[in-house]
Formats: structure tokens, C-alpha cells, sequence
């Protein structure tokens, strides 16, 4: 009985205390197609600002991309020095699917601690192009064009970017924990009985 109490006390704490899965950036998605798009190549790279206020865990980032069918494009996040892309904290590669999508990658586990922070997207294939269409409905403060040691300002265009993950720890429910209590006292009162069943069989 007391393994059975212990094991139903760590279940529900792990399940109030598990990190919540939310978007940690949205800008929505762009226009539908890449008239007038800005492209992504050997010599430029399209990137975005944004800013934490508390530390997160990026599991996904995307970019409202189209382009050439099986172009690789390079997914990065930089840290921030004079609101420019400074040093390069994590990156990892796609595959253009050549439709105007959400494209990007899954499955990271990228730790980001509060603070300000650049996403570029890059191109890893020469010979085959990449485009970023804007319009978006929430736009970040800031866009960039260019590379490092040339990054210009983007005016003209609002990208589609978006990062997923996990913020902290979650804060229990009031339900999560009337649950938990409840629980507990489910598990002391049957301790209870079974103590009385042997004080009377005694």
C-alpha cells in the first residue's frame, strides 16, 4: 500500500509540474505565394528579431517558405549584439518541399535563456532557390537582409517565422490540484481502514 501511495504522489506531481507545450513565436502565416518574395541565397540570408522574458526550450523552427523542391536551407538562431545577429547559438538543415508552407524542423531541443535573440534562415544549396513571402499578420519588431558583417535593414517585407517548445514549469491547476489532494486523502484513508482491520483482528 505505502509503494501504491508513493506511486500515485509522483504521478500527480509530474503531472502538475510538467512543462507547458506552447508556441513561443507566431508571426501567422505570409501570402500564398512567392510574387514578390525575397529570396533566400548564397549571399543573402533573411532573418527575424525577437526577445524572451523567460527561459524556453525551442523543439521546432519554421520559416513561410516556398521555392525550388529540394533546395536545403539552413534554420539558425543567433544571439543579439547592436540589434544585429552576433554568434550563432544552434542550427540545423531542411529540405524545401517547393509548396508555400510552414517548413523547418522538428524534434530539437534547443535551451534559450531570457533575452533578445535573431532566427535566420540561410541557404545550403547553391544551385537551387529559396523564397520567404511577407504579409504576415503579427510581424516581429524587426526584419534583416544580408550576411554577417552585412546585415541591412528589411523594410518591405513582413516574414513568416515561428518558433515551438516549452516555457518552464506549469503552475497547477485549481483542478490539477483538488485532484492531488483529493488523491492523498483517497490513499490516507485507505492506510486508515487497513490499520483498523488489524486492530480488530488482533
Amino acid at each position: 500500500m505505502k509503494f501504491a501511495v508513493a506511486a500515485f504522489a509522483a504521478a500527480m506531481l509530474a503531472m502538475t509540474g510538467a512543462a507547458r507545450a506552447a508556441p513561443i513565436l507566431d508571426t501567422g502565416a505570409g501570402n500564398p505565394t512567392t510574387a514578390s518574395a525575397m529570396d533566400v541565397s548564397g549571399s543573402r540570408s533573411l532573418a527575424g528579431y525577437f526577445e524572451l522574458l523567460n527561459d524556453v526550450t525551442v523543439d521546432g523552427i519554421y520559416g513561410w517558405i516556398g521555392g525550388d523542391e529540394g533546395a536545403r536551407l539552413t534554420a539558425s538562431i543567433y544571439s543579439e549584439i547592436d540589434f544585429v545577429p552576433a554568434k550563432q547559438l544552434f542550427s540545423t538543415t531542411f529540405v524545401n518541399r517547393g509548396l508555400v508552407d510552414w517548413q523547418g524542423a522538428d524534434s530539437l531541443k534547443w535551451n534559450l535563456k531570457a533575452g533578445s535573440y535573431w532566427v535566420v534562415f540561410s541557404a545550403a544549396d547553391e544551385h537551387r532557390t529559396s523564397y520567404m513571402p511577407g504579409g504576415v499578420s503579427n510581424p516581429l519588431v524587426a526584419y534583416l537582409h544580408g550576411s554577417e558583417g552585412d546585415w541591412r535593414r528589411l523594410r518591405e517585407q513582413n516574414l513568416g517565422i515561428r518558433l515551438t517548445g516549452a516555457t518552464g514549469g506549469a503552475v497547477p491547476e485549481p483542478a490539477s490540484w483538488a485532484m492531488l489532494i483529493g488523491g492523498f486523502g483517497i490513499a490516507g484513508g485507505a492506510i486508515r481502514t487497513r490499520r483498523k482491520r488489524r486492530a480488530a483482528l488482533a
